[in-house]
């Protein structure tokens, strides 16, 4: 799953020269357990990582403990008052095309 294309242009673009470090994070992550080798997981943990290396190792981490966390926080605002959400990007699609047309 990390050899998509889109996932490589963004990390090396996000991450420059730590983009080989990324890369091997990812990978043992994906490695590690299957519900981690999915695109849409590995794009909202390299969205949330924000250019950060130590962010996207947090998320690594958040995301073998629950990878639903990882999506909402990627993918979702808070749209009103107590738990409502709306869905404003989907990571099913490339990261180009991840806010257009989102449907919940």
């Amino acid at each position: 799953m990390i050899n998509l294309p889109d996932i490589q242009e963004r990390i090396k673009a996000d991450f420059g020269a730590q983009a080989e470090e990324v890369f091997a994070l990812i990978s043992a992550a994906v490695g590690g357990g299957r519900e981690l080798n999915n695109p849409r997981i590995i794009r909202c943990i390299i969205f949330l990582a924000d250019k950060n290396i130590e962010k996207l190792k947090v998320c690594v981490e958040s995301a073998k403990t629950d990878p639903r966390d990882i999506m909402l926080w990627a993918e979702y605002i808070q749209s009103g008052p107590g738990d409502q959400t709306k869905r404003i990007r989907d990571f099913n699609k490339t990261f180009e095309l991840s806010e257009i047309d989102v449907k919940e």
